[in-house]
C-alpha cells in the first residue's frame, strides 16, 4: 500500500461530542509551510468551518486521488496523451507502461503481464486503488503546487469528518474533500460536500480483494462493515482471487450483505462474452446463487495496460461487450448486475446512454459525484483510505443506497381496494377501538391527525368518494376539511392533517389490501398513513412515513352509517339468494363449528345479535349457542373457516361494515381485513361460509332482517293471549273424555310427584291456581299441595312427562294457554315453540301420563277449564 505523501503540515484528529447533534466530530489544525498555525476548524456532518485555500485538498496530491503523491518530475517523453495510472506510472496510446519520472519503459510482468496473461491490475499500486488520470493534468497540478510553494501560500490541507461511532475503530469518513455522511428520511444517508444528497438508505460498504490480506470479518462487521463488494478475479481464464473464496464464505456465515466484481480486460464482444463465462462459473464454484447476492455482480470497466493489447476507446465496441457480458449472467439467472466505472472514463470512452443505464456504482474522490445515476440504486467509491478494524492497511469505501426513498414493502404491488363513496370510521387495525382523529376536533387548516379512543363523534368519521383515477379524497365530516399531506411533502414523517379541499394529489389516497387490514397510500408516491412509533396510546400522531410491512400501517374502514339493528335479533340474509341465511348447523354448541347458508326455518340457529364494541366495529352472537362469530384462528389466509368460538375479546370476533347500498354490506373481520364470503359464489343449502379478500361481488354482500328469536317469540306469544285464561282456580279436563281430569298422583305433598290424567273425584289434588306473570306466561299451582306444574328436569324431548315441584320461576314451570275457536284450552309450553301439553297416547284410563309433545291439534292435547 502507499503511504500518502506530500503532507507538510500536520493533521491532528480528536473525537469529542457534540451534544447538541448528538455525533461526534473532528478537530483540525491546518499549519503553513512554516510550521506556524494557519487556522482550525470543525467539520460536523459536512458543516466545516473552511475558507480560502482550506475548501482544497492538498496541493501535492495526484488529480483525482488525494491520497498520491505528486511526482517530483515528469519524464519530457511522456506525451501528455498518456494516462497516469499510480503515482509513478504511465500508459501511453499503444499500450506501453512507461515510469513517469525517468521515461523508462517497464517491463516487469507482474506490472505489464506477458502477452497471453494480463496481469493483476492492483499489482501496479501495490494493491491500492487508483482512479485514472491523465498526464496532462499531473504536469498542471505540478505547475500549480510549485507557484503555491514560491509564493508562500499555504499548499495543502486535509480534513476529515466525524466517525459515526467512537467505540470501533471505524472511521467511516468523509472524502478527502469533503463529501459526508448524515441522515436524511430517517436513514442514513450520503452527500457531496455542497450538502446535495447522494443517497439515502445508505450503507457502508468496502471492497476488497487479496491485496486486503486475511480479513477478519468478524471484527469487520462489529466495526460497522454494512456490505462488501467481493473481487472474483479479473479477465477470462484466470483463477480465483486468492482471497475470494474465504471472502465469501465468511459474508455468508456472518450475514454480510455481499457483491461481486470483475475486473475487465475484454477488448470485443467475444473476449467480453468469455469474461461473463467466466464469472458463471466461478460463482457456480463458489456456492453462490443470485439469492445470495446483496448487491450486483458489477462489471469493473477501467483504462487497462496489458502487455501486446490495448483496450477498446469507442462506447459502441463498449456496448456490445457489455450486452455480452450481462447475457452469460443473465442466461445462469444472474439479474442483479451492474457496470463499475470511474468518472473520466465514463465521460469519456464509456459515454453512452446504454451504458450509463447500467452503471450502478463509480469512483470519484472529490467533494461531488459528476456523474447522473439513472438507476434508483447507486453507489459512490468516494475514498480509497478507511481504516476499518479486522483489516490490514487501508480499504476503498463506498456509500450504497438509494437516489428516491424506497421502502421495504412496495405498496403499489398489493391492489387497490375500492368501496363505495359513504362515510366511515378509519380504524387502527393494531387495535380497533381506535381510529384516525381530528386533534381536538379543530376545524382550522393545518389541525393534525392522531390516533384517539373511538368516540363515535363526527370528529372521527371521514366521507370517502372516489376520484377518476381510483384515489379518494377523505374528508372530514366535523371540520369538511380534507386529509392533507402537510406542503405536498412526502417523506418519512411528514405531517399529515386538514386542510381546505384543494383537488392536488397531497389530497388524494388510494386503498391498498395489505392482505391483514388496508394500507392508505398518498397519491404523492409510496407512503402511507403511519400511527408514529407504533405506540397506541392516545393523541399519537398520525404521519407519512415509507410502508414496512407493520401493524401501526394498516388501518380498517366501517360504515358510520350503516343501518345495524344494534342489540336486536336479527337473521343475516345472502345476496346471492335471499331464501338462504347463515345457519349454525344443528344448532350446535361446539366452539369450532363452522357456519354454512341454510334455508330460512326461523330457529334460533339463524338468529344473531350485533353489539357495537367500538366505531362501527361489531360482535355478532349466535342466539342458539350464545358463542360469537368468528375466523378461525384469526386466520389471515383466504379460505379461512368462518366459525363460533366462546368470546375472548380477540379481533377474531371483531367486524367492520361496508355498505355497498341500502339493503347490502360486507362484513369485514378486523383480525384478517378479510369478508365473510360463499365459496365460489354456490349459494346452495350447506354450502360452509369461509373468509375471503373483499372483491365487491355478490358471494360477499349481506341483507339484515330484524327477527324474533325463540324466546322472544314466546313472549309476544304469551302476551298476545293474556287474556285467554282468568286468573283464579280450575280444573283441568282432557277432551278426550268427559271426568277424566289433571291429578297429582295420591294427592302427593312431594317435589317430583307425577301429574298424570284420572277420574274428577273432586279433591285439591286436581285443582289448580292460575295465575300470569308480567309477560303473560301462565304458572299453575296445585291448591293440594302448592307445588306447580313442572316439566320433569326442564327437558324439551318429545315425551317429557310432568311432575309437581316447588315454584322456581323457570320456564319449565311456564305455560301459554291459547283459547281455541270451540273453547278449549291449548297449553303451551315456555320451553320450546311448539311444544304442548299432551295425554300420552290419547288413552284415557287413570294414570295415563301427560307430556309434552309437538302441537298436532289433537284432541289429546285440548283442555277445557272448568271453575275449580
Amino acid at each position: 500500500m502507499h503511504p500518502i505523501y506530500g503532507v507538510v503540515g500536520v493533521l491532528m484528529t480528536v473525537l469529542f461530542p457534540l451534544s447538541s447533534i448528538g455525533s461526534y466530530g473532528v478537530l483540525w489544525t491546518q499549519r503553513a509551510d512554516d510550521g506556524t498555525s494557519e487556522s482550525t476548524g470543525v467539520v460536523v456532518n459536512g458543516d466545516s468551518e473552511v475558507t480560502g485555500a482550506q475548501e482544497g485538498i492538498s496541493a501535492d496530491s495526484m488529480p483525482d486521488n488525494p491520497n498520491q503523491r505528486l511526482p517530483l518530475t515528469v519524464s519530457g517523453s511522456i506525451p501528455n496523451s498518456a494516462t497516469a495510472v499510480s503515482d509513478d506510472l504511465a500508459v501511453l496510446k499503444n499500450g506501453e507502461i512507461r515510469n513517469l519520472s525517468t521515461g523508462a519503459s517497464v517491463t516487469d510482468s507482474k506490472i505489464v503481464g506477458t502477452s497471453t496473461t494480463p496481469p493483476d491490475p492492483l499489482a501496479k499500486t501495490d494493491g491500492s486503488s487508483f482512479i485514472p488520470t491523465s498526464v496532462h493534468k499531473v504536469r498542471a497540478a505540478m505547475k500549480k503546487s510549485a507557484s503555491q510553494a514560491a509564493s508562500g501560500t499555504v499548499r495543502q490541507s486535509a480534513y476529515i469528518s466525524y466517525g459515526r461511532n467512537q467505540t470501533t475503530s471505524v472511521a467511516w469518513t468523509s472524502s478527502e474533500y469533503g463529501a459526508y455522511w448524515g441522515s436524511y428520511n430517517d436513514s442514513q444517508a450520503f452527500f457531496g460536500a455542497s450538502g446535495d444528497l447522494f443517497a439515502q438508505q445508505a450503507n457502508h460498504v468496502i471492497d476488497v480483494s487479496q491485496w486486503q490480506g486475511t480479513i477478519d470479518w468478524s471484527r469487520a462487521k462489529a466495526a460497522g462493515v454494512q456490505g462488501v463488494i467481493i473481487r472474483i478475479g479479473y479477465g477470462w481464464g484466470n483463477d480465483f482471487d486468492t482471497q475470494a473464496l474465504r471472502n465469501i464464505r465468511e459474508c455468508k456465515r456472518l450475514g454480510i450483505p455481499f457483491g461481486i466484481y470483475l475486473y475487465s480486460y475484454a477488448y470485443d464482444t467475444p473476449t467480453a462474452s468469455n469474461e461473463g463465462s467466466d464469472v458463471v462459473s466461478k460463482l457456480r464454484s463458489a456456492g453462490v446463487s443470485p439469492d445470495d447476492l446483496s448487491y450486483p455482480v458489477f462489471y469493473d470497466l477501467e483504462n487497462w495496460t496489458w502487455t501486446g493489447h490495448t483496450p477498446p476507446t469507442s462506447s459502441e465496441v463498449y456496448e456490445g461487450m457489455v450486452n455480452a457480458w450481462y447475457a452469460q449472467l443473465q442466461a445462469a439467472g444472474y439479474d442483479n448486475l451492474g457496470v463499475y466505472s470511474y468518472v473520466n472514463y465514463l465521460q469519456h470512452e464509456l459515454n453512452s446512454s446504454a451504458l450509463h443505464a447500467k452503471t450502478r456504482w463509480v469512483a470519484d474522490y472529490g467533494s461531488e459525484l459528476p456523474f447522473q445515476f439513472t438507476t434508483n440504486d447507486r453507489g459512490w467509491q468516494y475514498s480509497d483510505q478507511g481504516s476499518i478494524d479486522g483489516i490490514s492497511g487501508t480499504v476503498d469505501v463506498s456509500a450504497f443506497g438509494n437516489g428516491q426513498y424506497r421502502a421495504s414493502t412496495d405498496v403499489a404491488q398489493y391492489s387497490s381496494v375500492s368501496v363505495p363513496d359513504g362515510t366511515y370510521y378509519i380504524n387502527s387495525f393494531a387495535k380497533d377501538s381506535s381510529g384516525v382523529d381530528i386533534t381536538g376536533g379543530g376545524i382550522d387548516d393545518g389541525v393534525r391527525t392522531e390516533l384517539h379512543q373511538s368516540n363515535s363523534t363526527t370528529e372521527q368519521q371521514y366521507r370517502f368518494t372516489r376520484q377518476v383515477d381510483g384515489s379518494y379524497t377523505i374528508i372530514n365530516v366535523n371540520s369538511g376539511k380534507a386529509l392533507d399531506v402537510s406542503g405536498g411533502a412526502a417523506g418519512n414523517q411528514a405531517v399529515v392533517q386538514q386542510w381546505a379541499p384543494n383537488g392536488t394529489d397531497a389530497q388524494k389516497w388510494y386503498i391498498r389490501d395489505s392482505g391483514e387490514g388496508y394500507y392508505i397510500q398518498s397519491a404523492l408516491g409510496d407512503w402511507v398513513l403511519d400511527i408514529a412509533g407504533g405506540s397506541l396510546t392516545d393523541g399519537t400522531s398520525i404521519r407519512l412515513y415509507a410502508p414496512n410491512g407493520t401493524d401501526a400501517q394498516k388501518f380498517l374502514l366501517s360504515s358510520a352509517t350503516a343501518q345495524i339493528p344494534v342489540d336486536k335479533t336479527v337473521r343475516i340474509i345472502s345476496g346471492l339468494n335471499e331464501s338462504l341465511v347463515i345457519d349454525l348447523p344443528g344448532a350446535s354448541q361446539s366452539g369450532g363449528t363452522q357456519l354454512q347458508l341454510y334455508p330460512w326455518n326461523q330457529t334460533d340457529a339463524q338468529l344473531y345479535t350485533f353489539h357495537e364494541v367500538s366505531n362501527g366495529v361489531y360482535r355478532i352472537v349466535n342466539s342458539a349457542s350464545g358463542k360469537n362469530v368468528e375466523v378461525g384462528g384469526a386466520s389471515t389466509v383466504n379460505g379461512a373457516a368462518i366459525q363460533q368460538w366462546e368470546a375472548n375479546g380477540t379481533a377474531a370476533q371483531n367486524w367492520s361494515v361496508i355498505v355497498y347500498d341500502d339493503s347490502s354490506f360486507a362484513l369485514v373481520n378486523d383480525a384478517s381485513g378479510k369478508v365473510v364470503d360463499v365459496p365460489s359464489g354456490n349459494a346452495v343449502a350447506n354450502a360452509k361460509l369461509q373468509s375471503y379478500a373483499a372483491n365487491g361481488s355478490k358471494a360477499q354482500m349481506w341483507g339484515i332482517a330484524v327477527a324474533q328469536n325463540t324466546r322472544e317469540m314466546l313472549d309476544s306469544f304469551a302476551m298476545k293471549h293474556r287474556q285467554d285464561l282468568a286468573d283464579g282456580v280450575a280444573v283441568f279436563q282432557t277432551a278426550l273424555a268427559s271426568g277424566k281430569v289433571l291429578d297429582v298422583a295420591g294427592g302427593s305433598q312431594s317435589n317430583g310427584a307425577e301429574v298424570r290424567l284420572w277420574s274428577s273425584n273432586g279433591t285439591s289434588a286436581q285443582q289448580w291456581r292460575v295465575s300470569h306473570d308480567q309477560h303473560g306466561y301462565v304458572t299453575l299451582t296445585n291448591v293440594g299441595s302448592g307445588k306447580v306444574l313442572d316439566v320433569r328436569g326442564g327437558s324439551t324431548a318429545i315425551g317429557t312427562t310432568m311432575n309437581q315441584y316447588e315454584a322456581n320461576g323457570s320456564y319449565a314451570q311456564k305455560w301459554i294457554a291459547v283459547k281455541d275457536s270451540n273453547g278449549t284450552l291449548t297449553l303451551h309450553s315456555a320451553l320450546k315453540s311448539g311444544l304442548v301439553l299432551d295425554v300420552s297416547g290419547a288413552a284415557t284410563a287413570d294414570g295415563t301420563s301427560v307430556q309434552l309433545y309437538s302441537s298436532n291439534g289433537t284432541e289429546a292435547q285440548r283442555w277445557i277449564g272448568l271453575e275449580g
